[in-house]
């Protein structure tokens, strides 16, 4: 990381709409060699609507935002599952940042707010075809199942899971 301003914050309610926003910006293009565009539009609309992303607050996501010069560029969000179990439904770097250390900022960031909640381990999913595998390796992830989950409209999520210990 260079001499940016960075800031990894959670975001308040209200603000939501940062995350629809990113994700705009970054999703579509994360995914454009794994996925179809059909998909690509579903999964926006499921995953990234208003309304899906107050629900999810609701039942006790918590949405972080990463600024790099007073400009969001990567978001992400966890929830508790267990006693000491967290997930880690979301993490997204602006394209023309990765490769700068951010993504490993921000993952360290999200791996301490939860150790300070007092999490033991860290999940996530992986869809199996994606790079991004490689970098939860090199930060200590492995991968302890495989998932094929239908999400709806002929299209299905196939994921690892990937697990870190945090202590």
């Amino acid at each position: 990381m260079s001499s940016e301003t960075i800031l990894f914050r959670q975001i308040a309610p209200d603000q939501i709409k940062r995350i629809q926003d990113l994700a705009r910006k970054i999703w579509p293009p994360a995914f454009a060699a794994i996925l179809t565009p059909e998909q690509i539009a579903y999964m926006m609309e499921m995953m990234y609507a208003v309304p899906v992303l107050q629900k999810e607050l609701e039942r006790g996501v918590e949405f972080f935002i990463l600024t790099c010069d007073n400009e969001d560029a990567g978001y992400t969000a966890i929830e508790k599952k267990g006693e000491n179990t967290y997930k880690l439904h979301k993490i997204y770097l602006s394209p023309h940042l990765q490769g700068k250390g951010l993504g490993k900022y921000q993952l360290l960031q999200t791996e301490q707010i939860v150790k300070n909640y007092g999490g033991h381990s860290l999940y996530l999913n992986v869809n199996r075809n994606n790079q991004a595998i490689h970098f939860y390796k090199s930060q200590g992830y492995e991968i302890v199942a495989e998932e094929d989950i239908d999400i709806g409209n002929g299209f299905f999520m196939n994921d690892y899971v990937m697990k870190k210990d945090l202590f």
